[in-house]
């Protein structure tokens, strides 16, 4: 059964945090860095200039249900015309109940809901987990949601996650394609050895919320950069070549590879790694962040609204995140 994404949309928050902006509130001192600017030291280690962020009072359903109700606008569905709605996200908007129980509830639908607790392969995750339950037919019409809001996880002192992270939403409308003209192939796999490269140490039930957690800043996130570049380079482009390798297609058969954006450097480095055209390969990253699992999405709408996507055109979309996971589709451009 072939599976047909007829619609796509993205929420993007309207403040947004330049660099310039990170430096005069943080603690960064020029003098330990060359005395280059944040900007500078930022645009040339890892390529951000700015990114969105969420207003206070703004949670991760309200991204997810603005790009939820873009989506189905662009597929011209009804919300009671969705089966099934699978969000993913890690910064729900409480610890019970889900986010997708608001979005759904937002939507005034009636679909059954599914919370994929993924972060920057979110994505490919919820998509993986449609395609399957879309193929028992018990599921006519999804709705893939992936909504982060990771500026609640940055440490006010620390700069540097400041510079990489961003908010936003991006959504897909999956249904089946009995003319098998779209089709989606998907890899995936997972390192959980590595966890702690990408760590929260607190707020989960190893070390519940306590006075002593937000006095150690236990509930910020914390991360080992150097050591996930070349991880997630590699990653990302052995997944690619194994999803290329199940779609029975080449990587020169591929017109245009939409990339979780981790960082500008990451994707060069993934472009290069696979000797694909670099001008081929979709970077949001420099004015949106690293926006977590909605980054692939968000890429891929703002693409099809300038008119890049072609249908019959073969499309990937590769994806690293913490976990550590990552994973890879191949998706043949269906209207």
């Amino acid at each position: 059964m072939g599976i047909r994404i007829s619609g796509t949309g993205s929420y993007l928050p309207s403040r947004t945090v330049s660099n310039d902006e990170i430096e005069r509130r943080a603690a960064y001192d020029r003098s330990r860095r060359r005395g280059l600017s944040l900007d500078e030291w930022a645009q040339a280690h890892h390529g951000g200039r700015r990114r969105h962020v969420a207003a206070p009072g703004e949670a991760t359903s309200d991204l997810a249900t603005r790009a939820a109700e873009r989506a189905l606008d662009d597929a011209g569905l009804p919300a009671g015309a969705v089966d099934l709605i699978v969000l993913a996200t890690f910064t729900g908007d409480h610890r019970l109940p889900q986010a997708a129980a608001q979005v759904q509830d937002n939507l005034g639908s009636r679909a059954k809901f599914i919370q994929v607790d993924s972060a920057c392969t979110g994505f490919i995750d919820a998509l993986l987990v449609v395609q399957a339950l879309l193929e028992t037919g018990r599921y006519g019409t999804a709705l893939v949601v992936a909504a982060d809001v990771t500026s609640m996880l940055n440490d006010p002192a620390d700069w540097l996650p400041q510079t990489v992270f961003g908010d936003g939403a991006g959504a897909a409308v999956v249904q089946p394609d009995p003319s098998g003209a779209g089709a989606l192939f998907i890899s995936t796999g997972s390192d959980g050895h590595l966890g702690r490269y990408v760590f929260v140490p607190g707020g989960g039930s190893r070390q519940p919320v306590s006075p002593e957690v937000v006095e150690q800043g236990l509930h910020y996130w914390r991360f080992r950069f150097s050591e996930i570049t070349p991880w997630a380079i590699e990653r990302m482009a052995s997944a690619t070549h194994d999803v290329v390798r199940r779609a029975g297609i080449r990587l020169e058969d591929v017109a245009l590879i939409v990339p979780h954006q981790a960082s500008q450097r990451i994707v060069d480095g993934y472009a290069e790694a696979i000797g694909y055209p670099r001008d081929r390969v979709l970077v949001t990253y420099p004015e949106l962040g690293n926006i977590s699992g909605a980054s692939i999405p968000v890429t891929l709408d703002l693409a099809r609204k300038r008119g890049c996507v072609s249908p019959g055109e073969w499309l990937l979309m590769p994806a690293v995140g913490a976990g550590m996971a990552w994973g890879a589709a191949a998706y043949r451009w269906s209207e």
